[in-house]
């Protein structure tokens, strides 16, 4: 059985909470798979979905850039990447600050059923 010890788990608290995962960027030459290309793209072609392209005609103009996705492929990706921003959304608009309820006034106390030490 493999072991640690608590010095290591404090290490990994301290340390864990701040590291940031490397993003590929589109920075230098480098291969990317479809779904990171894709994903870098998703604001252009959902742009191009909104002025009325099909995805058809999308993934054909992909490949006129030497990016030869399947359509049922590059679906799906579309499809993904729209469901993480909803989501992200979501996620963002849930984070925001809410004001604290208000306090209980004295007659709402009235309505509240009686506690076994006051009924005695």
């Amino acid at each position: 059985m493999i072991k640690t010890n608590t010095e290591t788990v404090r290490k990994i608290i301290a340390e864990f909470p701040n590291l940031q995962h490397e993003k590929k960027t589109l920075e230098g030459n480098h291969e990317m798979t479809f779904r990171e290309a894709i994903r870098a793209l998703y604001p252009t072609l959902r742009d191009m979905k909104k002025r009325g392209f099909t995805t058809r005609e999308i993934a054909e103009k992909l490949k006129e850039y030497r990016v030869y996705i399947e359509l049922s492929t590059l679906s799906k990706y579309m499809h993904d990447m729209a469901q993480e921003t909803s989501q992200k959304s979501k996620a963002s608009s849930t984070r925001r600050v809410r004001k604290p309820a208000s306090q209980p006034t004295s007659s709402a106390k009235a309505y509240a059923p009686a506690t076994p030490s006051e009924t005695e």
